[in-house]
C-alpha cells in the first residue's frame, strides 16, 4: 500500500527555543531529589520505591515547563534507536514497516515473531494497537520493544503474532472525531485488505489509546458493518473519563503518580471541546451508562483491564469495569500494587535500549510489562 497519508502534517517540530526551554529542568533534579528525600523521611509511608517516587515527582514538576514538541520527540525516540538493535540485526528489514491508506497511517511492528515472518492473515493472532499520550503525544514507535517482546513470548508458546499500530492525528492540531475515524479506517484495512479473521483479532490500547478503543467499539456497534475483535479488548491504564470529573484517585494518588489532573483535563478539552458535552457525554466518560446499546452490545466477549494501584485513573477504571459487568460482560480486572500509570508500557520503555542490545535470553525482570500484557492476552485467548 503506497504511503499517501500523513496524519500529523500540521504538527510543528521542536525548535532550538523549545530545547533551550528544557534547561530549566536542570535545577529541578537536585531540588526534587531533596524534596523526595525529606518527604520520605518525615512524611507518611509511600507504596513506591525511592526511584519511582523520584521519577514521578520530577515528572510532575517538569511537565509545566516541557513544550509539547519535546514530549513528542521523546515518545518517538525508539524509532531512531531501533535500526541499531543488535537483537534484531538479522530480521530488522521485516519489522516496523509503515503502511498508509487514503485516511489512515500506521506501522506493522511485526508480522510473526522476528525471524519468522508470515502474512497477517496467516498469523494465529493479530494485535491492533492504539497508543496513549493524552491524545497529544505518542507514536507507534513508543511500543516497538514491548510488542516485539510479546511476539517473542507468543512464539515460545507456538503462537504466531502480527502487530499493527495506528499512527493517529494528535490534538490539539486535530480534534474529535478525527482519531476515531482513522481508527475505524485502519480496522477496516485489517479485516478487508489484510483479510484478518476477526476471531483472531485483539485490540490493545493504553491510556488515551484505551479511550480510543472504547470510542471505536461504540462506533462499530452503532454501524454494525464490521465484526467485533473476537480475540478480545485489552485496556491498559484506561483513560475512561477525559473530563476527570470525580476526585477519587485523582486526589488520593496525586503524590504517587506522574500524571497531573489539570493537564489531563486540558488535554481532554483540546481533543473533545466542551461543545460536545451535551451530545457526546457517553463517549467522553465511559463509566456512564450507554444511551443506546449496553456494554454487552459494544464489547467483545473477552475484556481485560490492567492498572496500577497508584494510578490517578484507577477509580474511573474500576467504575467502568463495574458498569460493564452490570451489563453482563465478563471483564478481568488486574490492579497491580505499587504501580503507577501505564507501568506496563513505561517500564518497558526504560528497558528498551538494554533489550535491543541483548542477544538471546533476557535477564530476569527485563521487559516485565510485555510479559504482563502477554499473560493477559494469552490467558484470555484460552478462555
Amino acid at each position: 500500500m503506497a504511503s499517501t497519508f500523513n496524519p500529523n502534517t500540521s504538527v510543528r517540530p521542536s525548535s532550538w527555543l523549545d530545547k533551550l526551554q528544557c534547561l530549566v529542568l536542570l535545577p529541578l533534579l537536585p531540588l526534587t531529589c531533596l524534596q523526595v528525600s525529606l518527604q520520605r523521611l518525615v512524611g507518611p509511608t509511600k507504596d513506591l520505591s525511592f526511584k519511582a517516587d523520584f521519577v514521578c515527582s520530577f515528572l510532575r514538576a517538569a511537565q509545566p515547563y516541557l513544550p509539547i514538541s519535546i514530549l513528542r520527540d521523546l515518545t518517538n525516540s525508539p524509532e531512531s534507536s531501533f535500526p541499531k538493535a543488535k537483537r534484531f540485526a538479522s530480521s530488522r528489514s521485516e519489522l516496523y514497516q509503515q503502511v498508509s491508506g487514503n485516511d489512515f497511517s500506521g506501522h506493522w511492528i511485526c508480522k510473526g515473531c522476528p525471524g519468522k515472518p508470515t502474512k497477517a492473515s496467516a498469523a494465529d493472532l493479530v494485535i491492533y494497537y492504539l497508543h496513549g499520550g493524552a491524545y497529544q503525544i505518542g507514536h507507534p514507535a513508543s511500543a516497538i520493544a514491548p510488542f516485539l517482546r510479546i511476539a517473542e513470548l507468543a512464539d515460545k508458546q507456538g503462537i504466531s503474532v502480527a502487530v499493527f499500530a495506528l499512527d493517529y492525528s494528535l490534538a490539539p492540531e486535530a480534534q474529535y472525531p478525527t482519531q476515531v475515524n482513522q481508527a475505524r479506517a485502519a480496522y477496516r484495512y485489517l479485516l478487508n485488505d489484510q483479510n484478518v479473521d476477526p476471531s483472531k483479532l485483539a485490540i490493545v490500547g493504553d491510556s488515551a489509546g484505551a479511550h480510543l478503543i472504547l470510542n471505536l467499539l461504540s462506533v462499530l456497534a452503532d454501524e454494525k458493518a464490521l465484526s467485533k475483535p473476537g480475540a478480545g479488548a485489552f485496556l491498559i491504564a484506561p483513560w475512561i473519563d477525559i473530563r476527570c470529573a470525580k476526585d477519587g484517585s485523582y486526589v488520593r494518588n496525586k503524590d504517587n503518580d506522574y500524571l497531573l489532573r489539570d493537564r489531563l483535563i486540558k488535554a481532554g478539552e483540546q481533543v473533545m471541546p466542551r461543545k460536545h458535552d451535551a451530545t457526546a457525554s457517553h463517549i467522553i466518560n465511559f463509566s456512564l451508562p450507554r444511551p443506546k446499546q449496553s456494554w454487552a452490545d459494544i464489547l467483545p466477549s473477552k475484556v481485560w483491564v490492567g492498572i496500577g494501584s497508584n494510578d490517578v485513573l484507577l477509580d474511573d477504571a474500576v467504575a467502568f469495569v463495574k458498569q460493564a459487568k452490570a451489563d453482563g460482560v465478563d471483564v478481568e480486572l488486574d490492579i497491580d500494587e505499587g504501580k503507577v500509570h501505564d507501568w506496563q508500557i513505561v517500564e518497558d520503555i526504560f528497558d528498551t535500549d538494554n533489550y535491543f542490545a541483548t542477544i538471546g535470553e533476557l535477564p530476569k525482570g527485563m521487559m516485565k510489562g510485555a510479559a504482563e500484557i502477554a499473560r493477559a492476552i494469552f490467558s484470555e485467548a484460552s478462555r
